[in-house]
């Protein structure tokens, strides 16, 4: 399955390492991940610019983990709406998605 993170970033100094990790934990279960985590931050594009490659990354997959600290994002909250309009599987804990087979 094809899984989108979805978490609080802004304000969150150690946001790339919370991605990752559960990013790590997404990939030992056999799944392919959109991390936005990735993006790199520069001067040049803005809050806005940032939405739009994310919101481009979350469409492209067929479910959303939502980290637990995703309520407390602006950005995360509009994913969530995003997620339930994609009809995609939506989850707030890891331990729901289940390991599959390799290919």
């Amino acid at each position: 399955m094809k899984i989108y993170i979805a978490g609080k970033i802004s304000g969150d100094k150690n946001y790339k390492r919370k991605f990752k990790k559960v990013e790590k934990k997404l990939k030992r279960k056999n799944h392919s991940v959109m991390n936005p985590a990735w993006i790199v931050s520069f001067p040049e594009f803005d809050r806005k610019n940032y939405m739009a490659v994310s919101k481009v990354m979350q469409k492209q997959c067929s479910a959303t983990l939502f980290l637990s600290d995703w309520e407390d994002s602006k950005g995360a909250r509009i994913e969530y709406e995003n997620a339930k309009k994609l009809g995609q599987s939506i989850f707030f804990n890891i331990k729901d998605v289940q390991k599959v087979s390799k290919k």
